[in-house]
């Protein structure tokens, strides 16, 4: 009788040698990393939208893929996609003109698919920026100097995402804080007197900046601006002067400033109440020509006592005024 056990080693050579001659099976799967085929990437889709309700797509976003560099821009609803991701964990970069960068990092599987969103921050914006100044001559105390800053500050994420504290207008080393004064404009006034050696001449030549921050600690900032004149002449009033007794309807006359550039005149009567000394504008004209040394008033002035000044306002609304004629209605 034959031993079982010879039969068992007959059996199991046999298998050793089938098995050892089968051929490997095939590495097709594009997942298995022994696969000629193998792709470790995936698909990342999403959307860039604003910060603020309805949440609109924000087109022309550069989104990047900082883990191979690859990029591209948002289409008009603010979509991309990227069919070729590296898979892990990768960080996406998104940037444009006036809104703040920012980073997202999310885990894409291999061969996985994933969709996101992305909520990008808008920088306020100033616009408009100028500063003009103005010299105003008084029997007392002299003449005062100011310089009024004023732009527009807009944020396409609403106007309350601007923090008012933080609009501010910078000058060589000094700061002045600007104060809204309606819907998005700003101002703030600089007193001459606060400037180095109280002289706003320090201004000239001088690179101004406007910069305001949001809530999200976004900060846009104005192109420079420069202060384009001081007006240091002025006109001088000839008539009437000094309390003089005038009609109701008196002639005012005066002498130019003797510059050469371009400007006009600004024309205003102020009537006093004596037993108060509260002064009132009665009357302005504006946009005289420069040619211009004498004017009508055109109403009927009541009994009283007034004094009037004349303006020199050049093109980019630097000014400069007289000191205050006076004179009275009988």
């Amino acid at each position: 009788m034959r031993s079982p056990i010879g039969v068992v080693l007959i059996l199991g050579s046999l298998a050793f040698i089938l098995t050892g001659c089968a051929p490997d099976p095939p590495h097709d799967n594009p997942l298995d990393p022994s696969s000629p085929n193998y792709r470790n990437e995936g698909r990342v889709a999403g959307k860039v939208l604003g910060l603020s309700l309805p949440y609109a797509g924000v087109p022309d976003v550069l989104v990047t893929i900082l883990q191979n560099g690859s990029g591209q821009l948002t289409a008009s609803d603010g979509s991309f996609s990227f069919p070729d991701a590296p898979s892990g964990t990768i960080a996406l970069v998104v940037s444009k003109s006036n809104y703040l960068a920012d980073t997202l990092r999310l885990n894409l599987p291999v061969g996985g698919n994933v969709d996101t969103v992305l909520h990008i921050d808008a920088l306020p914006q100033v616009s408009g920026a100028q500063v003009v100044t103005s010299k105003v001559d008084h029997w007392y105390p002299g003449a005062i100097y100011s310089a009024t800053v004023t732009a527009s500050v807009t944020d396409p994420d609403g106007e309350l995402d601007i923090i008012d504290s933080t609009v501010q207008v910078t000058v060589d080393s000094l700061s002045f804080q600007m104060t809204r004064t309606t819907g998005s404009k700003y101002q703030v006034i600089i007193d001459g007197s606060l400037l180095p050696n109280q002289d706003l001449q320090w201004l000239v030549g001088k690179q101004f900046t406007i910069s305001a921050s949001d809530h999200e600690k976004g900060t846009g900032t104005s192109e420079p601006f420069f202060v384009s004149r001081i007006i240091e002449p002025e006109a001088t009033p000839t008539s009437p002067i000094n309390l003089q007794l005038t009609g109701p309807s008196p002639v005012l006359d005066w002498n130019p400033p003797g510059v050469s550039y371009d400007y006009t005149y600004q024309l205003q009567i102020v009537h006093i109440d004596t037993s108060t000394g509260i002064q009132t504008l009665a009357w302005s004209q504006s946009g005289l020509s420069s040619s211009s040394g004498s004017f009508v008033y055109p109403g009927s002035l009541r009994p009283g006592t007034y004094f009037w000044t004349v303006t020199v306002i050049d093109d980019y609304g630097n000014s400069s005024t007289s000191w205050e004629a006076s004179f009275k209605v009988p």
